[in-house]
C-alpha cells in the first residue's frame, strides 16, 4: 500500500483493519471450539485454556505479523489499529459472552485471573501491542 498523506492514509486502513479484525475472530472461534472439543478433553479445562490461548496468540501474532508487513504500518499507526482491535476484542468478548451467551460478569473476568492460571490477558496484549512491536521502525 502506498503512503498517503494525514487523514488518507488513516480512511485507507480502516476496511482492511476492519476485516482483519474479522479475520482474528474466524482464528479465535475456531480455536475455541478445538480447544472445547478436543484439548479440554484430553488435558482439562485450565490446561485446555492455558494451551488454547498460547496457541491463539501465536496465531495471532504470525497472522498480524503479515498485516503489518503488507499495510507497512508506522509505530504509531501500528498502535492505533492494535487498539482500536483491543477495544473491538473487549468489547465482543464482554458484549456477546454476557448479553448473548448469558455469562456473569464475574464468569467473563475469572479469564483474566492471573492468580488462578487464567491467561486471556496474553492475548489482548498480543490483540493490542502486536502491530506495534512489529512495526517497522526505519
Amino acid at each position: 500500500m502506498t503512503k498517503e498523506p494525514g487523514n488518507s492514509r488513516a480512511v485507507a486502513l480502516i476496511l482492511p483493519s476492519l476485516g482483519f479484525w474479522l479475520l482474528l475472530a474466524a482464528i479465535a472461534t475456531a480455536a475455541g471450539v478445538v480447544r472445547q472439543l478436543w484439548l479440554v478433553p484430553l488435558i482439562g479445562e485450565l490446561r485446555g485454556h492455558q494451551a488454547g490461548t498460547v496457541i491463539v496468540a501465536s496465531a495471532f501474532l504470525g497472522a498480524i505479523a503479515v498485516f503489518v508487513r503488507r499495510m507497512r504500518l508506522s509505530p504509531a499507526e501500528a498502535l492505533a489499529v492494535g487498539a482500536a482491535w483491543l477495544l473491538g476484542a473487549i468489547t465482543f468478548e464482554f458484549g456477546f459472552g454476557h448479553y448473548v451467551d448469558g455469562l456473569s460478569w464475574t464468569r467473563l473476568l475469572a479469564d483474566y485471573d492471573l492468580t488462578e492460571g487464567r491467561l486471556l490477558l496474553l492475548l489482548w496484549v498480543v490483540v493490542g501491542a502486536g502491530p506495534f512491536l512489529l512495526a517497522d521502525r526505519h
